[in-house]
Parts: C-alpha cells; sequence; structure tokens
C-alpha cells in the first residue's frame, strides 16, 4: 500500500466509488477487498510509526476505462466535504463524551462522599473496633472508587479515539490525491490452479 516513496500511498480501487464505499466482495474475481479505499488509507496512517512522517500523497489506481477528465476535481471535492463532515462528527462525538463523563464525576463524587461517610459510620460508630467495621468500612471505600471509574474512563480514554479520528480527515484532507489509470489484468491474482 505504501509506495518507495514513503510519503505516498496507492490505492488499487475497481471504482471510484469505492474510495468512499465497501465494494462487494466477488471471489470469483479474484478481488479480495475488504475494506473502502478511506478505510484501508486510514488503516495504513494508524499502522504507520510516527517517526516515519506523515503521508502526503494518495495515488488512486482506477481500470482504464473509467478516468473521466474532470474526476480529479471532483474526488477531491468529495474527499473535502466527507473529510468536513467525518471531522463535525468526531468533534461532535468529542463534546458528547466530555459532557456525559462530567455529568458522571458529578455523581461518582457524590456517591464516593455517600460511601466515605457510610465507611466512617460503620468502622467508627456501629462497630467500633469489630470486624464487621472494618469490613463493611472497606467495602463503602472501595465501592465509592468503583463509583468514580467510569468518570474517569470518560475523561481521561474514551474521547481518544475522537480526537484521533478528527486528525486523521485533517490529514487526509490536506493530502495530494493524484488519479492513475492501470489495466484491470494488474490487480487481478494470477490463477493458481
Amino acid at each position: 500500500m505504501t509506495s518507495p516513496a514513503d510519503d505516498t500511498v496507492d490505492l488499487y480501487l475497481s471504482d471510484i466509488h469505492n474510495f468512499f464505499q465497501t465494494p462487494e466482495v466477488d471471489p470469483f474475481l479474484g478481488e479480495n477487498i475488504e475494506a473502502s479505499g478511506i478505510d484501508q488509507l486510514i488503516d495504513t496512517m494508524n499502522a504507520r510509526p510516527q517517526s516515519r512522517g506523515d503521508i502526503k500523497n494518495v495515488v488512486i489506481h482506477l481500470p482504464e476505462a473509467l478516468p473521466e477528465p474532470n474526476l480529479p476535481v471532483r474526488v477531491r471535492t468529495a474527499i473535502t466535504n466527507y473529510c468536513d463532515a467525518q471531522i463535525r462528527l468526531a468533534v461532535q462525538k468529542k463534546r458528547e463524551i466530555w459532557l456525559e463523563g462530567r455529568k458522571s464525576l458529578k455523581i461518582g463524587l457524590v456517591f464516593w462522599a455517600i460511601c466515605l461517610a457510610l465507611s466512617l459510620l460503620f468502622e467508627e460508630v456501629i462497630f467500633t473496633r469489630h470486624v464487621f467495621g472494618r469490613l463493611f468500612g472497606e467495602g463503602f471505600i472501595i465501592a465509592g472508587w468503583v463509583g468514580l471509574w467510569r468518570p474517569a474512563e470518560l475523561l481521561l480514554y474514551d474521547w481518544r479515539p475522537y480526537a484521533r479520528e478528527k486528525k486523521r480527515y485533517e490529514e487526509i484532507k490536506a493530502m495530494n490525491v493524484a488519479i492513475v489509470p492501470h489495466a484491470a489484468a494488474e490487480t487481478r491474482m494470477p490463477p493458481s490452479i
């Protein structure tokens, strides 16, 4: 997928619409593409070490008969529109997670405070210097920390995939896109029987 230039990704598609849509797999044609072109591009970007730098170019290889004169302009416009929509969606999802995280944190802190109070109540008042006081006291403290687990997960981790997704689509928008024809035989697998 990545070319020797190391900043270029080559995508071999049977139709330009397969850049955004997952093509139907037809085993009789020898094609084994299970993802759209943009999904293949994002997978390549995610698997690439940061030390190798950004991908700057995408070369879309289409069968010879398909490329039209104004196709590169249409593809550039479609990529920009698609990426803008995905960026808006990622920003919205990230915002929703932050809102949910803040609400969960408020609930979690109240629950934690109640559990802490119950822990002190059981350990210091009800079962003073008794094994049950220690048992209930520790149990309420653990329950309180468990109540903070989900808010911590939301605020520390759950928003990160959407931030990465936003960054990926911004990078794709900035890439140079070229469309080149190729012979249909180049994408076919040679018969092995």
